[in-house]
């Protein structure tokens, strides 16, 4: 786990990756972003969607999505977390519990089933 413990909220993806680029450049990887795409996903949450997974894979992401937006193909690895609309206390509770306690990072987690992973 990160020892930094920096908490960003960011209303555009512009000033995310602003904070990102920051963060990176002195070496400090974020060990956990929750990126929400609100009511819908547009084709630029996508695209920055893709770069966080491809550009910081030491980070986990949890993002949550509308409840009928299909899941991109190319989503279904072992480190990626989607959770529904509307999100209940108790999956919200076993994806933490998951990212944070029982996986220090992304590359080393085992794959478990739990309920956020709806929609497969």
């Amino acid at each position: 786990m990160a020892e930094d413990s920096t908490l960003y909220t960011c209303n555009s993806i512009e000033s995310a990756q602003s904070l990102l680029e920051s963060a990176l450049i002195i070496g400090q990887s974020p060990s956990l972003i929750i990126f929400d795409h609100a009511d819908h996903a547009t084709e630029k949450n996508l695209a920055f969607s893709k770069e966080l997974h491809n550009g910081i894979p030491e980070s986990w992401i949890i993002e949550i999505i509308p409840d009928d937006m299909p899941l991109p193909e190319d989503s279904r690895d072992d480190s990626t977390f989607w959770i529904r609309r509307p999100v209940s206390e108790e999956e919200w509770y076993a994806t933490l519990e998951n990212v944070l306690h029982k996986n220090g990072c992304p590359q080393w987690a085992k794959w478990t089933k739990h309920k956020s992973y709806r929609g497969f």
